[in-house]
């Protein structure tokens, strides 16, 4: 039996190929990623070993606020303390270090590195200590508040000379340095394709931060003691009101080197996400494929049957190919994703993300992976075609055809379960919206799923009709033989139909968020910005606009206001632990007229320094009212006991909190702005005003000059930006959908040799066959299409609803994108049946009438 199964793989090559697409395109992916990912871990794990290679000891702050989204600040240290720890026996050196936001402009007037997007834009010191990776490659080391180093690969691509100027702009503002030096870090031109503005101690703290303060300090030993025995004496050293903490170079790296880690792993596990899906999807076309090989081999099995076979020998030689096609698809999967690692570096090189170079790394997990992955989803696909296929009586050797039964076996049965459990995810959906836990959605989420699929034979019948009842009124003969061919068979239909529904509903489900996220920016913002023009940027966690520009902006004659916005982590409340949350801060004597926080109870132009306000749900949720106190801390690591002044609603931008600027001017927090609003003064001629604006946002290098409405646009379009790489991520399912299409037309196709001869032969021409075939297919992807809209707008409701406490409060419906899907379904339709419509008018009349 095993050499029968051989052998009729090998016999059938083409559909050997055909199956295994599904498989290798999957795998692809998979392979693809994984090996991506560990190229990265591996490259930044050398990267950032190579750090502090030359550091025994490292000190910093043991007061860090953390925050949910990974941006945690630790305060930073007084630079006095250098002089404590170079008395320390068995310090050889000491190297006060400091990393900020500063964006370099190149000599073309543009700024390097993207804004908010790509590797990120740094300020640091470069000096003389021994231990550091920094080495002047060119020039010398900078000195004084005038002078900057660079990193090799800015000092190149901004088109720069030693000696030249270049501005930089920073949380201090913009300012020209002349170039006296090129550095590279360790082995490699640039870290991780970040630019580097490099300064002495000194500079890097007034220009980066605020003077006579740095981020941490490095310590290099001078060999007479072990890193932890001279850890533990700086740590004795110091003062315990310092509040400081001293880590071994190796204990640093392994932590750099976790903090890496986790976040390329969120990277890869998106990635890995979308390619299960794939992977999801084409089980079903695995499983269409061999559940009409199985029909279509009834006779043969039969025979088999016949002649002493086994139920279990038949089964087996079915699982035996399917083994084989899982194989042979993860094999050349495999290649795939070693090909398409090398696009995504192509890709990110393109970008300007400049990964140091290092061969790729494949791993014997991940050839295991790849592998066995590929080799369950396609054995486990086949194994109900598989069975079924044993089950064959030997009395079939004597049909002389034998088919896939087409009627929906236990029909009430399937009904019934496919019913309970749709019910039981839609219960979980709707326990979740009463407030259960959030945890719950993604249960209820597959429940529906599986309900819909198990549903899928019982449905696509009626669905069919309903679908194919225009093309018989429209191509007459050919439109009703493409709709009672789509009704022929309705599990044939619904499984070939169901990779469309699951990428179509994942596609809608997006889609239908990312429009209701839109249009509540465009309310939002219409409702609650009072202004004209908007200065944005997209960068967070590591900088911003500079909080000058907020002064140079309102300096300006055309100018009314102009008034700046920014987020700062801070611990609320006095609990133990350092989870923090982002609190807004404002310009209260700028802010009023410009825009609009709602406020129901006091004055937002009246806050102080050692005032807060709150939202109206946070003060209902937490029962702040009017002169309640609010213990913060930030990242200065003072607690502080603010006085609740005020009471808002609009809390979509602003957040549960809003503080002074005033207040953080006396701390050593970073304080950049996200955005500035502005307010011309009446009747300025609008093009000057711009081009006034303009002027002063050029100064700086950084941020977007945008209109109201060019605002609203941009912010759609950022959304707009990340539904277009979900859509080319699930574009992997609507690929392995068309091969499904294309594979089960063509199973289809010959398995209909002698009705498509017999048709041929009373006089249908080879047009019509074509017609027939290609509207088949249609019929067939508008099922999956509209079930799948259906299910996504369904699934975009329940998301949109369960992000209603993160202030996502409206559902609207994705128009567009709904009358798109349906374009790309039809689409899809006519292309996967342009090669079976043609194989069908190649069939031999006179072959395919004969009986025997």
């Amino acid at each position: 039996m095993f050499r029968i199964s051989l052998k009729g793989v090998l016999a059938r090559k083409s559909r050997l190929l055909l199956t295994s697409l599904a498989v290798i395109i999957g795998t692809a992916f998979l392979a693809g990623t994984s090996i991506f990912s560990a190229t990265l871990n591996s490259t930044f794990n050398n990267l950032f070993s190579d750090v502090f290679k030359g550091v025994d000891a490292y000190v910093r702050s043991s007061q860090v606020i953390q925050t949910n989204f990974g941006d945690d600040q630790r305060q930073r240290l007084p630079v006095t303390l250098v002089d404590a720890i170079k008395a320390v026996p068995g310090v050889a050196d000491v190297g006060p270090d400091l990393q900020g936001f500063a964006r370099i402009v190149g000599t073309d007037g543009k700024p390097l590195g993207a804004d908010g997007n790509g590797p990120p834009t740094f300020g640091s010191v470069v000096s003389g200590f021994k231990g550091s990776t920094w080495s002047i490659a060119q020039g010398r080391l900078p000195h004084g508040a005038t002078e900057m180093a660079m990193d090799e690969a800015s000092f190149k691509k901004g088109k720069f000379t030693l000696g030249g100027q270049a501005k930089v702009v920073a949380q201090s503002g913009s300012r020209m340095f002349t170039i006296v030096g090129v550095a590279s870090y360790g082995k490699v031109r640039s870290p991780g394709g970040a630019t580097f503005a490099l300064f002495d101690q000194p500079t890097a703290s007034e220009f980066l931060a605020k003077p006579g303060y740095v981020d941490d300090i490095l310590v290099k030993g001078d060999g007479s003691k072990s890193d932890a025995q001279l850890a533990k004496d700086i740590n004795a050293a110091l003062p315990a009101s310092a509040k400081t903490e001293t880590l071994t170079g190796a204990e640093i790296t392994a932590e750099t080197q976790s903090q890496i880690g986790k976040a390329l792993n969120f990277f890869g596990i998106l990635l890995q996400t979308f390619s299960f899906i794939a992977l999801g999807v084409g089980a079903f076309v695995i499983y269409n494929v061999f559940s009409i090989s199985a029909a279509q081999r009834q006779r043969e099995n039969a025979l088999l049957r016949a002649i002493g076979a086994s139920k279990r020998q038949v089964t087996g030689a079915m699982l035996i190919e399917s083994i084989v096609v899982g194989l042979i698809g993860s094999l050349i999967g495999l290649v795939g994703g070693v090909g398409l690692t090398v696009s995504l570096k192509a890709l990110l090189k393109a970008l300007n993300v400049d990964i140091p170079s290092q061969g790729l790394v494949l791993t014997s997990g991940t050839i295991v992976k790849v592998i066995v992955t590929g080799l369950i989803v396609t054995v486990v696909s086949a194994l109900l075609p598989a069975r079924r296929a044993g089950r064959v009586p030997p009395l079939a050797a004597m049909r002389d055809a034998a088919f896939e039964n087409s009627s929906v076996s236990a029909s009430r049965k399937r009904t019934i379960s496919g019913l309970v459990i749709m019910a039981a995810g839609i219960g979980a959906i709707v326990a979740v919206t009463a407030g259960a836990s959030k945890a719950l959605l993604g249960v209820g989420i597959l429940g529906v799923f599986v309900g819909t699929i198990v549903l899928g034979p019982v449905i696509a019948k009626p669905v069919a009709r309903w679908l194919g009842a225009p093309v018989r009124k429209v191509r007459g003969v050919t439109g009703q033989m493409a709709q009672e061919n789509s009704t022929r068979n309705p599990k044939r239909t619904a499984r070939t139909a169901a990779p469309v529904l699951i990428g179509v509903a994942l596609v809608t489900a997006v889609s239908a968020l990312a429009t209701s996220i839109t249009g509540q920016i465009d309310s939002v913002f219409t409702k609650q910005f009072k202004g004209d023009y908007t200065i944005s940027t997209q960068n967070r966690g590591d900088g911003g606009l500079s909080p000058t520009l907020e002064d140079d902006i309102a300096k300006l004659p055309e100018v009314q206001g102009a008034t700046g916005m920014g987020l700062v982590a801070a611990k609320v409340g006095t609990s133990a632990g350092n989870t923090g949350q982002f609190v807004t801060f404002i310009s209260p004597s700028s802010i009023t007229g410009i825009y609009e926080l709602g406020m129901v109870q006091g004055d937002e132009s009246k806050l102080t320094p050692d005032g807060v306000l709150v939202s109206e749900k946070n003060a209902k949720n937490n029962g702040y009212s009017i002169g309640s106190t609010i213990s913060m801390t930030f990242a200065d690591g003072a607690q502080r006991t603010l006085t609740v002044q005020g009471i808002y609603t609009n809390d979509d931008l602003v957040r549960k909190f809003v503080v002074s600027r005033q207040m953080l001017e006396s701390t050593t927090v970073r304080m950049f702005d996200f955005g500035i609003y502005i307010k011309v003064k009446p009747g300025q001629n609008s093009a000057k005003t711009r081009a006034a604006l303009q002027v002063a946002v050029d100064k700086y290098g950084q941020g977007k000059l945008l209109s109201k409405k060019e605002f609203i646009k941009q912010a759609s379009g950022n959304i707009q930006q990340l539904l277009g790489l979900i859509y080319g991520l699930l574009m992997l399912s609507i690929i392995i959908a068309i091969v499904g299409i294309v594979i089960t037309l063509l199973l289809s196709v010959f398995e209909r040799q002698r009705e498509i001869g017999l048709l041929r032969a009373v006089g249908m021409t080879k047009g019509q066959v074509r017609t027939t075939v290609r509207w088949e297919s249609v019929i067939t992807s508008f099922i999956g299409a509209v079930m799948g809209i259906v299910l996504g707008v369904g699934l975009g409701w329940v998301i949109v609803f369960s992000l209603r406490d993160n202030g996502l409060s409206t559902f609207q419906l994705p128009v567009g994108s709904t009358i798109f899907i349906l374009i790309v379904s039809f689409v899809v339709g006519v292309l996967a049946a342009v090669y079976p419509a043609w194989r069908a008018t190649k069939v031999d009349i006179l072959a395919a009438l004969v009986t025997n």
